[in-house]
């Protein structure tokens, strides 16, 4: 397995999108976000970095990915928070935590919000 097959293993498959009181819509993170671009093929994704670092509760890994389709560079940003919830039944129980993608271009502009995994 080589670094950029690693690099897929560290980005969820899907998130989900929060359709208001109508619940939640699955997405697939395979694809090309960068505007104007249709590209759902993983074989023209190719991962080529990755950035992690922790702050304040959070662990934050940004993921940079170039499109063979559009030849464009998008970085996913994955954001867990760590102790949302912690369950009163057992002490040693894991805390719970929850993730939040988002969407930048190459200079790190936010793209938007994708939803949670």
């Amino acid at each position: 397995m080589n670094d950029k097959e690693d690099l897929w293993l560290e980005i969820p498959s899907y998130a989900y999108i929060s359709l208001a009181r109508r619940g939640m819509e699955k997405i697939s993170l395979d694809q090309c976000f960068l505007k104007g671009c249709d590209n759902e093929d993983l074989k023209l994704l190719e991962p080529f970095k990755k950035e992690e670092y922790e702050e304040e509760n959070k662990q934050i890994k940004k993921i940079h990915i170039k499109c063979k389709k559009c030849g464009g560079i998008f970085i996913l940003k994955l954001v867990t928070l760590k102790k949302v919830a912690k369950s009163t039944k057992d002490e040693n129980e894991e805390p719970l935590s929850m993730g939040i993608v988002y969407s930048l271009d190459e200079k790190e502009n936010s793209l938007g919000h994708i939803g949670y995994f």
